[in-house]
């Protein structure tokens, strides 16, 4: 895009790969959290030990591992122990909140449509806040030692921790991610961080022409004005256009929960489709009016 960003001058950009918060309740999205995805590996050993002969003097990189990640963060609350992690979170602003409240989000129908059964909390304003508007830091996987029924008493020589951070306007992935780097390190000189490809957050606008078609467009295919909203999740071709396009960009997603986004049986209906070409043949229709 770089290369070629003369060519693909535009004036205005519209994306359509954003969820609503709930089936009837039409949202249009404005922001996205940015991502820093790493691994963690710790190898003390080359051959799986047995604890009978070697435990209590065999490090154990399994047990390590948990231990750094425990200290970077309280999996209970989700709460980032890392000093300087939350310094340049950009706080969303009365009339955002009140728009997140008014969007139609409910924890039961979080719960429902993402098949959860437990949540951290049952309050919509706690949730929304911590999808939309805070960075977190998760664990997606552990890899190492024996994973087979039962238990075989064997110390593993290696273990690996697949992490990733999604970050809120303002913080810098590179940054936040030396601050982790350097976190760990302290603990553990000897756990080895690899860094994968990160992605800045992204902040786009509420107003204006373009804005403003999208509102009406949206409403006059699905009979109800649609919230401004957030989303928790990363869109790289967004960033990347908002970089060398600097053209100003329009979220007019149609998903719901319940269609799985990115899940195994991920999938779209009738009703969200019908209403989508109504909304983008009249959204094209307001722009081609446009001076």
């Amino acid at each position: 895009m770089k290369a070629n960003a003369s060519k693909l001058q535009s004036d205005s950009v519209v994306v359509s790969d954003s969820i609503w918060t709930r089936r009837g309740r039409p949202a249009i999205g404005y922001g996205l959290r940015g991502l820093a995805p790493f691994r963690l590996i710790l190898e003390t050993g080359t051959k799986d030990v047995h604890s009978g002969t070697t435990g209590g003097a065999a490090r154990n990189p399994i047990g390590e591992l948990c231990q750094v990640i425990a200290e970077c963060y309280d999996a209970r609350t989700g709460h980032v122990k890392i000093p300087g992690f939350y310094k340049d979170v950009l706080k969303p602003s009365r009339t955002e909140m009140e728009n997140f409240l008014a969007s139609g989000f409910t924890t039961q129908e979080f719960r429902r449509a993402h098949e959860l059964k437990k949540i951290r909390s049952t309050s919509a304003k706690d949730a929304v806040t911590s999808i939309w508007t805070n960075p977190t830091f998760e664990v997606h996987g552990m890899v190492g030692g024996y994973t087979g029924p039962g238990v075989k008493t064997a110390i593993a020589p290696k273990a690996e921790a697949k992490v990733s951070m999604r970050l809120v306007p303002n913080q810098d992935p590179a940054k936040i991610f030396q601050l982790v780097k350097t976190f760990i390190k302290k603990r553990n000189p000897d756990v080895q961080i690899f860094p994968e490809s990160f992605l800045k957050p992204y902040l786009g606008p509420q107003s204006g022409p373009y804005a403003d078609a999208a509102q009406e467009a949206m409403m006059s295919a699905f009979g109800k004005k649609p919230a401004w909203v957030r989303e928790g999740g990363s869109i790289g071709a967004v960033v990347t256009m908002q970089q060398y396009l600097t053209a100003p960009i329009v979220f007019l997603g149609l998903s719901l929960p319940e269609h799985g986004y990115h899940a195994p049986n991920e999938n779209f209906d009738w009703e969200q489709a019908s209403g989508g070409i109504q909304m983008f043949a009249r959204y094209f229709e307001l722009l081609s009016k446009m001076r």
